[in-house]
């Protein structure tokens, strides 16, 4: 088994581990039928082993379990619990929560993310976020991708749909699903070289659509 770092949040626990593009043929041998045509439908190099490696992590934890979807599209593992799974250019990471949907991100620390920061960031934002350093800028990009896997609605506008606060030393995150407003309570690290997202709780209904 390959070196697995884990992290335990609450009631979420991650699952870390790093890709070694040297193993591909070792990642792809316990596939099951569902996983090899996904990843024969995959053509970038690198997306077909960020795959494979997030695939295998999943056997080593949980054997030859298939992922299933919620009514929501929230990925699940019979027995386990609702996952969610990310990259970064050198790892893998895997969330498991029994008690609620997760989602997970990893991002890493880039300079582009203060270049583009006027396309996720906003005012508000900018007065709890530092817009002109980077590590603050892939922290809020990371948390609104994070919130983006817990919504049941895509296209969403991460500067109007997606928005981050914070109250008394810790950060939520406000993300619009198909119901209504939602806030969560966020969390992020940093692990090595890149940084670490996920949500610490189920979520409160703000808003209700009617």
């Amino acid at each position: 088994m390959s070196n697995i770092s884990i992290i335990n949040l609450n009631a979420v626990s991650i699952y870390l581990m790093e890709i070694d593009s040297e193993l591909f043929e070792s990642y792809i041998l316990d596939l099951n039928n569902s996983e090899k045509e996904k990843l024969q439908e995959l053509k970038h190099p690198l997306k077909k082993l960020e795959f494979a490696a997030s695939r295998y992590l999943k056997h080593q934890l949980f054997g030859l379990a298939s992922i299933e979807y919620d009514t929501t599209g929230g990925p699940k593992i019979s027995g386990v619990g609702y996952l969610s799974i990310s990259h970064s250019r050198s790892h893998v990471g895997i969330a498991i929560c029994q008690d609620h949907k997760v989602g997970l991100d990893l991002e890493e620390v880039r300079d582009k993310s203060v270049q583009l920061s006027s396309k996720f960031c906003t005012l508000e934002e900018s007065q709890l976020f530092d817009t002109t350093n980077s590590l603050d800028m892939t922290a809020l990009w990371s948390l609104k991708e994070c919130l983006y896997k817990l919504s049941d609605r895509k296209k969403l506008i991460f500067k109007e749909d997606i928005l981050v606060s914070k109250r008394q030393n810790r950060i939520y995150g406000k993300i619009t699903k198909t119901s209504g407003i939602y806030e969560y309570e966020l969390h992020v690290e940093s692990f090595q070289h890149f940084l670490i997202t996920c949500n610490l709780d189920n979520g409160k209904l703000l808003h209700e659509h009617p």
